[in-house]
């Protein structure tokens, strides 16, 4: 597969949320399920369902795009989910840093090549990855918003708080996606522009979520390096669901995990439906496995529908992209 690299810069605010936090509280990234959904939404919008439900079918059978969750970028730094795996750190070192190495969650370009070819880290590099993880914590601000709603009967109204976050000037997200059909390239790229019109993410009425699409290129260079790791571990670098034959072996195959449960509402098209689709498990991103993982749709269609609200399928997108762990 082909592997391409994006940037997207903001224009304005963002809220990304996530299931169980209020309102205020927001997300700096976006998982690789809440892209996919907004890819799809975007090509209804343009293309209508009857396009979008021969789209799907093709991602049933053999997915011509496999995509990771957006992380952050500030600069020239890409920022990785560290791997829940750190073999490679001494057992006097891992005393001695404590509760500070659990304060490091994402790691430098360089330093995750570094951890996944799993060469042996010093106090050096964690320094190094103490720093980045303060200048990661800098690349935005969060406001937060008093907004007041009104209820539709009494017409009593009611404050509430809105978070929105704000990535400084060169700070943004930036995500991979791996190409199994090059036919589909243009199609990704117009989808991914049409999106930053639209927005991604939560309060878009208001603005959030809006972007221009600041790089698209194939990957080259440190990210070559990253992805040519010759190993049988892998790191998740999106949300991952098993597909129905890995579920019987997938316990013999976990290394180091994190498990994270989805629900919501359904959106389709511009739409924001009151029915709540199924929840579903995903392992999280840095996760690491003793197989390279594939993934599935997952089918969380409600399992009523009191108002005949839904006229197709909803599936949530649950296909591991992954990175060579270990060389």
């Amino acid at each position: 597969m082909d592997i391409f690299v994006y940037k997207l810069h903001f224009i304005g605010p963002t809220h990304f949320g996530d299931t169980g936090i209020e309102l205020e509280n927001v997300n700096e990234r976006v998982s690789s399920d809440t892209v996919f959904s907004a890819l799809i939404n975007t090509m209804k919008i343009l293309y209508g369902q009857e396009k979008v439900a021969a789209f799907i079918d093709s991602f049933m059978n053999n997915p011509p795009f496999i995509i990771s969750s957006l992380f952050l970028y500030r600069g020239d730094t890409f920022y990785f989910p560290r791997p829940l795996l750190d073999g490679q750190l001494s057992e006097d070192l891992k005393r001695e840093l404590g509760k500070g190495l659990k304060k490091i969650m994402w790691l430098s370009q360089e330093m995750f090549l570094k951890w996944m070819s799993k060469k042996e880290l010093n106090e050096v590099d964690i320094e190094s990855m103490k720093e980045k993880q303060e200048d990661y914590e800098r690349a935005y601000t969060v406001e937060i918003r008093p907004r007041v709603s009104l209820d539709r009967t009494t017409q009593n109204s009611n404050l509430y708080h809105c978070g929105y976050l704000h990535f400084k000037k060169n700070a943004g997200l930036y995500g991979f996606v791996a190409f199994k059909d090059l036919n589909t390239i243009e199609l990704f790229k117009n989808l991914l522009t049409n999106l930053g019109e639209i927005g991604l993410g939560g309060e878009r009425t208001y603005g959030s979520g809006m972007f221009k699409v600041a790089e698209f290129r194939k990957i080259d260079g440190i990210f070559t390096d990253i992805f040519k790791i010759k190993t049988s571990y892998y790191v998740a670098l999106s949300l991952y669901h098993p597909s129905a034959k890995e579920k019987d072996s997938i316990k013999d195959c976990l290394v180091a995990y994190d498990i994270l449960r989805k629900k919501g509402w359904i959106t389709s098209g511009r739409n924001t439906l009151p029915l709540k689709r199924k929840s579903v498990g995903f392992f999280v991103e840095g996760s690491v496995f003793n197989f390279r993982p594939e993934g599935s749709l997952v089918d969380i269609t409600p399992d009523t529908d009191p108002h005949n609200m839904l006229k197709h399928k909803i599936f949530r997108y649950g296909y591991a992209f992954t990175a060579p762990f270990g060389g």
